[in-house]
C-alpha cells in the first residue's frame, strides 16, 4: 500500500522483524541477509507467537499513521504548505502537551541544546524520537531496527524520487534525502554494493533551504520546476535574496529577460552592495540605462585587490560587455577588458578546488568567444580577422569540451558555446570551414532533447540556441558562396523558428530582439541567394516580407551586425521590391536603410563611403517617380563622397 500525499494511511513495518526488543533487552534473531525482501510496510508475526495462540494468522497489527504533506500554488507566487504528519502530530503545529495525549509518557527524555528529545517504543520501529522546542513539536523522527533499501521505501511511501534533493553530510558516506514538499527526509548510507539504506525517516517543517537547494540543482534542466522552487522560497522566506538570484537566473534562461531584471532589482533591494548581484545586472546590458555610471562601479569591483580574483575577472569581462553593447561600441577596449578577464581567469585554472577550476575555465571560455566577437566587430583587416577569430573560437570549444567530457553541471554549454562561435563567423567577410561547427550543433541538440526530467522549457531552449546557431551558420555558409549549403541550413533553421514564432502566445524565449534581429537577417540571406545568384526579386522579395517583419521590430539592430550592416540590407531589399514593382515600399526601405547607415557613420566608426550606392539608388528612384529636385539633392551628396576618396 503506497502513502498518497494529502491522504491519511497506515505506514506498515519498514523491514522484517529481525530482532524483538523489549526496554532495550535484544534477542537472536534470524539472518536477515537469508530472507527474501518483504514489504516493508508490515509487521512479521514469530512462529512461537503463532504458536502459543493457536493461530496459523499473523496477528491484527495496526501500525503508526502516517500523512504526507504537500504544497500547492493555485497562483504564481502563492503557496499552500501542508507538512506531513505521524499519528496526527504535526512538525511545527503540534503542542508538547497534544504529544503527551496522543503517544503518552515517553520512555526517555533527553534534554540537549535547549530541546528536549522524547523517546518512544512503537512497532515496527526501534524508537521514535520527537524534538520538542518552546513547547512545539519541531521534528519527529522514525529510527528502523534495520536498514532497508532506499528504492524500496520510496515505492512504498508512495514517493517520487527524482523530486527529491540530496544534500551530504559530515560523512562522505551519509547523505539525506529531502522531499522539500512534504518535509520528509531520508537518512541514507550507501554500502560496498552501492545500495541506499535507509536508517531513519524524520518529518520536519516545510524548510525554505531545502527548497533552494533542489531549485538550484534543477535550474539546469528543469526550468518550471527550478523557477517554482524559488518562488516558494520566496514564500517561506520572503527576505531571502538568493531565492530571487535563482529566480533571475532561470528566467534569463527561459528568455524572460524583463522578469530576470525585476528579480534582481528586488534581491539588490534586499542585499544593496552585493557584488555578485551587480555584475549580473550589468550582463542584462538592455536594461543598464547609464553604462558610464555602471562601468564605474564594475570597474570598482575590477580594481578591488581584496576580493576574489574569479570575481575580479568576472568583473573584467562585465567591462568588456558594457563597452561592446554600448550605443556607440568600442571593441578594441573591450577586446582589451575581455583579454584581461581570461588573464585572471587562466590562473584559477589549476586550483584544488574543482568548482573553482571549472568557474575558471568556464570564465576562459567566455572571454575568448568575446574577443572572437569583438575582433570580428573591430576594424581589423579582413584577412586578420579570418585568419584569428576561428582560432579563439576553437580555443573556446577545446575548453567547453573539457568540461563537458567531465559532467560539467550546464549541459547546454557546448549548444551555447556553438552559437555563440557562429554568430562571430557570420561577421567574417569571408567563408571559413564550417562542418565541425554545424555537426557539433546537430549532436548536441539531439543528445539534449533526450536529457532526463527536461522541462518543456528547457527543451524548447536547446531549440532556440538550434536555430540560432544554424541562422548564423546560414549568413556564414553564404559568404561561402556556397549556395546549396546556405539553402539547407537555412530551412532547416526557418522550420525551427516556425515552429515557435507562429503560434498564438509567443514565449519570451523567442519574443525578443535577438530572435528577431537572427529570424530577420536568415531571410534575408535567403532572400539575396533568390536576388543575387538567381535573379528572381519575386522570390526575393518573398523572403523579404518575411525579413522586413523581424528587421523593423524594436531595438534589433542592436542584435544585428551593427547600425552600418542593418542599414545595407534595407537597402539591398528596398531595390528588390523597386525591381519588382512594389515603389513605394522599395522606396520607404531605402530611406530608412540610408537613417541607420548614417546613424551608424556618426556614432560606430562606419565608412561614409558605403552611403554613396544608397543614394544614387535613392535618386534614381526620386527621379523616377518625378521628384528632380529631390533627386538632385541626393545626386549631390554621392557626388560629394567621391570628392572624398
Amino acid at each position: 500500500m503506497k502513502i498518497q500525499p494529502a491522504q491519511s494511511v497506515v505506514a506498515r513495518s519498514v523491514l522484517t522483524l529481525i530482532f524483538t526488543i523489549s526496554l532495550g533487552v535484544s534477542l537472536i534473531a534470524q539472518d536477515a541477509s537469508e530472507e527474501p525482501t518483504e514489504s516493508v510496510l508490515k509487521e512479521e508475526t514469530t512462529a512461537e507467537e503463532s504458536a502459543d495462540t493457536g493461530n496459523t494468522e499473523p496477528k491484527e497489527f495496526t501500525p503508526p499513521a502516517i500523512t504526507l504533506g504537500s504544497a500547492a500554488s493555485e497562483t504564481p507566487g502563492e503557496f499552500t504548505f501542508k507538512p506531513s504528519t505521524f499519528e496526527t502530530l504535526t512538525p511545527g503545529v503540534s503542542t508538547s502537551a497534544e504529544v503527551l495525549e496522543k503517544l503518552g509518557d515517553s520512555r526517555a527524555t533527553i534534554e540537549t541544546n535547549g530541546s528536549q528529545v522524547l523517546v518512544y517504543s512503537m512497532e515496527p520501529y526501534d524508537r521514535v524520537g520527537i524534538v520538542i522546542k518552546e513547547d512545539v513539536a519541531e521534528s519527529i523522527h522514525l529510527h528502523f531496527k534495520q536498514s532497508t533499501e532506499l528504492k524500496q521505501l520510496v515505492t512504498e511511501m508512495g514517493l517520487t524520487e527524482n523530486a527529491a534533493v540530496t544534500q551530504a553530510t559530515s560523512s562522505n558516506k551519509a547523505f539525506l534525502l529531502i522531499w522539500p514538499e512534504q518535509g520528509v527526509t531520508f537518512h541514507f548510507k550507501r554500502n560496498e554494493e552501492s545500495v541506499d539504506l535507509v536508517s531513519r525517516i524524520s518529518f520536519t517543517t516545510i524548510q525554505a533551504s531545502a527548497y533552494l537547494e533542489r531549485g538550484t540543482n534543477r535550474q539546469w534542466f528543469d526550468f518550471a520546476g527550478a523557477l517554482s522552487d524559488a518562488r516558494a522560497v520566496q514564500a517561506l522566506q520572503p527576505m531571502q535574496h538568493d531565492a530571487f538570484i535563482l529566480e533571475a537566473q532561470v528566467q534569463q534562461r527561459m528568455g524572460n529577460v524583463k522578469a530576470a531584471n525585476a528579480a534582481l532589482e528586488k534581491a539588490v533591494e534586499l542585499s544593496p552592495g552585493n557584488t555578485e548581484l551587480l555584475l549580473m545586472q550589468a550582463g542584462l546590458t538592455g536594461f543598464v540605462k547609464d553604462t558610464s555610471t555602471m562601468l564605474q562601479r564594475v570597474r570598482a569591483i575590477r580594481n578591488n585587490t581584496r576580493l576574489d580574483p574569479l570575481v575580479r575577472s568576472r568583473a573584467a569581462y562585465m567591462m568588456g560587455q558594457l563597452l561592446a553593447n554600448a550605443d556607440t561600441p568600442d571593441y578594441k577596449q573591450a577586446m582589451i577588458h575581455h583579454s584581461e578577464s581570461i588573464q585572471r581567469a587562466r590562473e584559477m585554472m589549476e586550483d584544488d578546488d574543482l568548482q573553482i577550476q571549472y568557474d575558471a575555465i568556464r570564465l576562459v571560455i567566455d572571454g575568448h568567444l568575446a574577443v572572437a566577437s569583438d575582433i570580428a566587430h573591430g576594424t581589423f583587416a579582413d584577412e586578420e580577422k579570418v585568419s584569428v577569430v576561428p582560432r579563439w573560437a576553437n580555443i573556446a570549444w577545446e575548453l567547453t569540451d573539457h568540461l563537458l567530457q567531465n559532467d560539467y553541471h550546464d549541459s547546454t554549454l557546448g549548444l551555447e558555446v556553438c552559437r555563440r562561435s557562429l554568430a562571430a563567423l557570420a561577421l567574417l567577410d569571408e567563408g571559413v570551414d564550417l562542418a565541425p561547427w554545424i555537426d557539433r550543433v546537430d549532436q548536441l541538440s539531439a543528445e539534449l532533447q533526450q536529457t532526463d526530467g527536461a522541462s518543456p522549457e528547457y527543451l524548447e531552449r536547446i531549440k532556440w540556441d538550434w536555430a540560432l546557431s544554424l541562422a548564423h551558420g546560414t549568413e556564414a555558409a553564404r559568404k561561402g558562396k556556397d549556395g546549396d549549403r546556405v539553402q539547407q541550413l537555412g530551412m532547416e533553421s526557418y522550420q525551427l523558428f516556425q515552429q515557435f514564432l507562429k503560434v498564438e502566445t509567443v514565449s519570451p524565449q523567442w519574443e525578443n530582439a535577438q530572435t528577431h534581429a537572427a529570424m530577420g537577417a536568415l531571410c534575408y540571406t535567403l532572400g539575396s541567394v533568390k536576388a543575387i545568384d538567381n535573379q528572381n526579386h519575386e522570390e526575393a522579395c518573398q523572403w523579404y516580407d518575411r525579413a522586413v517583419e523581424y528587421l523593423t521590430s524594436e531595438n534589433v539592430e542592436k542584435y544585428t551586425r551593427g547600425m552600418g550592416w542593418h542599414g545595407e540590407r534595407m537597402v539591398s531589399m528596398g531595390l528588390s521590391y523597386w525591381k519588382e514593382g512594389n515603389r513605394p515600399k522599395g522606396l520607404n526601405l531605402t530611406k530608412r536603410g540610408i537613417q541607420w547607415i548614417e546613424r551608424a557613420v556618426q556614432l560606430q566608426e562606419f565608412s561614409n563611403q558605403n552611403l554613396k550606392i544608397p543614394y544614387n539608388n535613392l535618386a534614381i528612384m526620386y527621379r523616377a517617380l518625378g521628384q528632380p529636385q529631390e533627386a538632385g539633392k541626393i545626386s549631390d551628396a554621392a557626388e560629394a563622397l567621391s570628392k572624398q576618396r
